[in-house]
């Protein structure tokens, strides 16, 4: 099929008459862009919805004094009606409507500040049985494993240093090191030492 050129259109039919806009659009720098040429029918549909002539058409209506009477413009007939709800961005479309179509009531986004705790409770638990909010379920109780502390072992200190170590932990573990010491270097000045009597 070839490109439509202002020539070759039909300017009284709505669905030709602005098909030769759309050739060689400006698309990336020096790369212009001719749509689907299946697409064109309905564009130029829309064009002559939204009420745009071509200036010939205009001037092909005024009288021989070159004046045009407002009541013979061609009328919008078209509208578009943006994104009822949702964001108002391109990937959220709206839709066009003949120019008297009502436009539904908008959506008013409730201002939470102004409500009860039992009001904001009430949503929030909507929110929640929607799937928009998560709430924070009960986590059981679990163990955990911590890095083992080294077993001290006294015969690699000195009789002060373990002394000092003995004088810091419970009799559980007097008992174990005095009990490696007894099995090991037997230093009086541990075994001896009048703190660790009874032991």
């Amino acid at each position: 099929m070839r490109l439509p050129l202002q020539s070759t259109c039909d300017q009284s039919d709505p669905r030709t008459a602005h098909q030769w806009l759309f050739v060689d659009l400006p698309f990336a720098e020096n790369q212009p862009y001719t749509p689907d040429v299946r697409l064109l029918p309905d564009w130029s549909q829309r064009v002559n919805d939204a009420g745009y002539r071509h200036v010939d058409q205009i001037r092909a209506l005024a009288n021989e004094d070159g004046f045009i009477h407002v009541d013979q413009l061609p009328e919008q007939r078209k509208r578009y009606r943006p994104p009822h709800r949702g964001q108002q961005h391109y990937l959220n479309t709206g839709v066009w409507v003949d120019m008297n179509a009502e436009d539904p009531e908008p959506v008013m986004i409730p201002d939470m500040e102004r409500h009860t705790p039992h009001e904001q409770a009430v949503v929030a638990e909507q929110l929640y049985h929607t799937g928009v909010i998560k709430r924070q379920e009960p986590q059981p109780d679990k163990a955990t494993v911590g890095k083992a502390r080294p077993v001290f072992n006294p015969s690699d200190y000195s009789p002060s240093m373990v002394n000092g170590y003995l004088m810091g932990v419970d009799d559980t573990e007097r008992r174990r090191v005095l009990a490696a010491e007894m099995t090991g270097k037997k230093r009086q000045q541990i075994l001896r030492n009048p703190l660790w009597k009874g032991l």
